[in-house]
């Protein structure tokens, strides 16, 4: 992998990375408890089991493209100003609305979610476990990577990534994702990593 690739693909993570930061932030902090109290499945089951728990809540799904947003915004600015943030970013900008392209990223990865946690309630899988055996390996790749899912094709509403980038994804996700679940097991909001 060239060093270019690996800077555009993490310049393309970045604000979801910033995004969910700050999110694990908003949490610890207890920040919105009235929007965390609402889960997006209202308490709705299917089959006698929650769609998709409370852990998926309304906070998130405000927090998330809201700060990915502010995460566009300022690479935005950087493209505006430097030529190496314009050779990192995937839009262009003056194109590409940096609002419009934060809100895709926040809610691409807030929707990828959603098929995983439906997946895992029909299963009896809780929330933040993955499950035994074969089972539970899957899960864990899949709770790595449900929300790059989500967020490479609604990416593709705007530009559809190459092979190279969304391989480079894929590995920093595998990276990435479980540093953030240490970070979230150290400070006392996850008892897992994965």
């Amino acid at each position: 992998m060239n060093s270019q690739l690996f800077l555009q693909a993490t310049w393309l993570a970045a604000p979801v990375i910033a995004a969910g930061l700050i999110h694990i932030a908003v949490i610890k902090a207890g920040a919105f408890p009235s929007l965390a109290r609402i889960p997006l499945d209202r308490g709705r089951t299917f089959r006698g089991r929650r769609i998709f728990g409370e852990n998926k809540s309304l906070r998130g799904v405000i927090v998330m493209p809201a700060a990915a947003i502010g995460c566009t915004l300022l690479q935005a600015a950087l493209a505006s100003r430097f030529e190496w943030a314009r050779d990192l970013s995937f839009v262009d900008f003056h194109r590409v609305s940096p609002i419009f392209w934060g809100a895709l990223l926040g809610v691409g990865y807030v929707v990828g979610e959603l098929p995983n946690s439906f997946l895992k309630r029909q299963l009896d899988i809780p929330a933040g476990a993955s499950g035994l055996g074969a089972k539970g390996a899957f899960f864990w790749f899949l709770d790595q990577v449900d929300s790059l899912i989500g967020i490479l094709l609604l990416l593709c509403l705007v530009r559809t990534p190459s092979l190279q980038i969304v391989l480079t994804m894929f590995g920093l996700t595998l990276v990435i994702h479980p540093a953030i679940s240490l970070l979230m097991c150290t400070i006392k909001l996850k008892t897992r990593i994965g």
